[in-house]
């Protein structure tokens, strides 16, 4: 059993910097340089303090000056599709098959959510220049939308804490149907928003999540019908029955596949991660503990260097140098530095289109908010992985010398380009970070009915005019499959799927088995499957497929038809497949076989990459009950041997243990986990008592202190959770800049850490069917573990079938009771060790 620390040496410090800023969708931004630390007065003089003089306001650049404040890499140039008065706070666009294009206007960001003053726009082209001049405005009265995505005439629209669909069932375009379909999203945090739809291969449409979660059902499902929690998942749904279940995901705001379905994601202060497996892959054996799903891929690193070419705004300065001196709370990012790394990624898209040169396809581009600018990436090749590497040199794809310039997200487009969507406003900052001295010398809403779109086009472009996808044939349909532009696949496979013709059946078989194009096949199969007609001989074709993602594909969909013994001899027989990818997914695959098949078969995949820990963990989840025939198979082969092998033998006991215990507890609903949320509402006794401590040690603010002392109280109170001088666990942030904060800031932190708890670092309960209690922030979740880490270092990873209850409690990990272990002495002389340690 794993107790929650209490006092003596397992204090920390991990509430000290617990409220980082927040921002729109994750739009986060640094601070200047660190000065010197403000003394105990600085607060007071900053709350009388007159910023107005230091406070301008920027003026917009109109939409027909807007193109001369961007510098462009060689070889590319923007173009303006749409601004002002034409469209308002765009977050996200979407075409139909008509060639409409609809906008998601989320007019009410930041503090007007409840006016109900958000709408989707549908603009269209009278002349086919791909220049939009006409608007419609589709459905209002909207909260916080933040995603759209066309279908059967209508539109899914994102607006948490619901998913609903709309529809214009009378052609005036304005929408006359407004449905609820799932609710239960989050709404807690506007930088934390659902985001991103996106069509799959698999003829459902995926969503973000985001950093709120939910706990998602069906809108008109009964009361008593427990939701489905997403938190640290993505979900997808079926667009026809409304069928969804989670998936591997959750970054911040940004989230795509590329032309063969990898998954990549990004986070403020992550620009580029890749999703390495599939929810659904993990979730059929509850007996695994899998690493998790997502990992940084930048070569340079998650917080990498930007080149900007805006100036840093005159608020942005003001609010630094208040929280250097410790005046206001808030996190003193990057050293100090106002600027130059990320710190708001947002909106990964990769290029899929067919108007730039074919060397371009395939690569990265992330925008960044606070910087004004759009960052772009090669994807490189690492065994399963990829690396993401820096293209452009000590600049970037796209700057804007204007600070109103967001680049929020991206769009492949019908005419084979990349559209930008601008939201267009003079500051994106989540209200909560900014200093009330400052905030009311800005205004939050300026901006709200001004918004771009560009599309990025290279030189020597000519505007193709749109083919209306609606007008195509089915057979035509399916022959777009195979088309250049991911658009025209995506939306082919999309009007495939909501026409559900039997007479596509044989054109796409024979598209499946004859296409030139390997993604017109691979499309083929997947179209095949939304129409319930996969048959075998389909599927054995793309087994054999020349091309690896082909085949790969074609052991995804074995999933979907039954595994007759001429699929399994294939299965077998791809063991030595020359591409570790499908090796990868064929491990997968065969969890659906068992005994010697599945036993053999899994370890020569394992044979061939034993040092791989995705290939590991695909043959852990797939074993299945076979676990036990595999270990003594391994402990008989000597060339299965060292730490890698040893762990893994390992992980395969703990898996057969798990299967054994959960056997003998059959009797034990073990599918009944609750989660239990408690308030986070101090009562007026309790934040009563904790302002009278930290009364009563200010007084350690002037005392005479020994900072060899503080160190030695360092080591013992706070190295559990904190890294100074390169002593210590990097659990709570590093405190080597924690003079930039201030003494007061300090002092409150430790005595009062859960005035303000950031949500990374709340405390979970969980309480097992067994009996144990293991407590700490959550660090990774997926489908079917949990993994916490407690204030002392030590993580603890649990089953879900293990879990019988699972409570967030609110509060910091960090528990109060700092002043039991401390006199007024030590304090000061900890707060002084701080304020001088580098």
């Amino acid at each position: 059993m794993i107790a929650h620390p209490r006092f003596s040496d397992r204090l920390g410090l991990t509430a000290m910097f617990y409220l980082a800023p927040l921002v729109m969708f994750g739009f986060v931004t640094g601070d200047l340089a660190a000065k010197e630390p403000a003394r105990a007065d600085a607060a007071a003089s900053a709350i009388a303090a007159d910023y107005s003089d230091e406070l301008p306001r920027i003026a917009p650049t109109e939409p027909d000056a807007a193109l001369s404040t961007f510098t462009v890499a060689d070889g590319f140039q923007m173009q303006q599709v749409a601004a002002e008065p034409l469209l308002g706070s765009p977050v996200a666009i979407e075409w139909d098959e008509h060639g409409a294009m609809y906008v998601c206007e989320m007019r009410g960001y930041s503090e007007n959510r409840d006016d109900g003053i958000s709408t989707i726009a549908k603009l269209t082209d009278s002349n086919g220049d791909g220049v939009y001049d006409k608007r419609v405005e589709f459905a209002n009265g909207l909260f916080w939308p933040t995603a759209l995505f066309p279908y059967d005439g209508g539109l899914f629209v994102g607006d948490a804490p619901d998913l609903l669909y709309l529809k214009d069932t009378n052609g005036d375009g304005a929408a006359d149907v407004k449905q609820r379909v799932l609710t239960g999203f989050g709404t807690s945090n506007v930088q934390g928003l659902m985001n991103s739809f996106r069509w799959g291969l698999d003829n459902r449409i995926h969503i973000a999540c985001s950093s709120v979660g939910g706990e998602i059902r069906h809108a008109h499902a009964a009361p008593d019908v427990a939701g489905i929690s997403i938190r640290g998942r993505d979900l997808a749904f079926n667009p026809r029955t409304y069928e969804f279940e989670p998936t591997s995901g959750a970054a911040q705001h940004g989230m795509c596949f590329d032309d063969w379905g990898r998954k990549f994601v990004s986070s403020n202060s992550d620009h580029i991660q890749q999703v390495m497996y599939e929810d659904a892959d993990i979730a059929r054996n509850p007996f695994v503990v899998p690493p998790p799903s997502r990992i940084s891929i930048a070569a340079d690193g998650p917080q990498a260097e930007v080149f900007r070419t805006s100036p840093v705004e005159p608020w942005r300065i003001v609010r630094t140098r208040l929280r250097v001196s410790g005046a206001v709370k808030g996190v003193v990012e990057g050293g100090g530095r106002a600027a130059g790394y990320f710190t708001g990624a947002t909106g990964v898209t990769i290029y899929r289109g067919d108007a730039w040169p074919a060397k371009w396809k395939g690569h990265a581009i992330i925008g960044d908010v606070g910087s004004n600018l759009i960052h772009r990436k090669r994807l490189d090749r690492n065994g399963l992985e990829y690396i993401a590497n820096r293209i452009d040199q000590q600049s970037e794809f796209v700057t804007s010398s204007d600070i109103w310039f967001r680049p929020a997200q991206f769009a492949n487009a019908p005419d084979g380009t990349l559209h930008v969507i601008d939201v267009y406003r003079e500051v994106i900052e989540h209200p909560l970070s900014l200093p009330e001295q400052i905030k009311k010398h800005l205004d939050l809403t300026s901006g709200r009915d001004r918004g771009r779109i560009y599309r990025i086009i290279p030189a020597g472009y000519t505007h193709r005019p749109f083919q209306n996808l609606a007008e195509l044939s089915t057979t035509e349909l399916v022959e777009t499959l195979a088309h250049a532009n991911a658009w025209h696949r995506e939306t082919a496979a999309r009007l495939l799927y909501q026409r559900q013709d039997p007479a596509a059946v044989a054109p796409l078989q024979a598209l499946a088995k004859d296409s030139s194009s390997p993604l017109g096949r691979m499309h083929a199969m997947y179209a095949l499957d939304g129409l319930a007609a996969l048959d075998q001989a389909t599927l054995i074709s793309g087994l054999h497929d020349k091309h690896p993602q082909v085949r790969r594909h074609a052991l995804r969909l074995c999933d979907c038809i039954e595994l007759t013994p001429p699929v399994q001899q294939r299965l077998v027989q791809m063991t030595d497949d020359e591409s570790m990818e499908v090796r990868y997914q064929l491990a997968f695959a065969l969890a659906n076989t068992a005994g010697d098949v599945r036993v053999n078969s899994l370890a020569r995949i394992l044979s061939r990459d034993p040092d791989d820990r995705w290939i590991r963990a695909a043959v852990q989840t797939s074993i299945g009950d076979d676990a036990e025939k595999l270990l003594v198979r391994l402990r008989e082969k000597d060339s299965f041997s060292g730490k890698v092998a040893d762990a893994f033998k390992k992980q395969l006991g703990d898996q057969i243990a798990a299967r054994a215990r959960n056997a003998l507890s059959k009797g034990d609903d073990r599918s009944r986990q609750r989660v239990t949320t408690i308030s986070a509402v101090r009562s007026p006794e309790a934040i009563a008592r904790r302002q009278e401590v930290v009364a009563k040690y200010r007084d350690a603010l002037s005392m005479q202190s020994d900072i060899d002392r503080g160190r030695e109280h360092f080591k013992k109170h706070c190295s559990t959770c904190h890294r100074v001088e390169n002593v210590g666990h990097e659990i709570g942030p590093n405190l080597a800049t924690i003079k930039a904060r201030g003494e007061e800031t300090v002092l409150t932190a430790v005595l009062d850490p859960n005035r303000e708890v950031n949500p990374q670092y709340i405390n979970y309960v969980v309480s097992t069917l067994d009996g144990e209690i293991v407590s700490g922030m959550i660090i990774d979740e997926g489908a079917t573990s949990l993994t916490l880490r407690r204030g002392d270092n030590v993580t603890a990873t649990v089953l879900r079938i293990d879990v019988d209850e699972l409570k967030n409690t609110g509060l910091s990990i960090m528990p109060e009771g700092f002043e039991d272990a401390m006199d007024k002495q030590a304090v000061a002389d900890l707060i002084a060790y701080l304020m001088q340690a580098s």
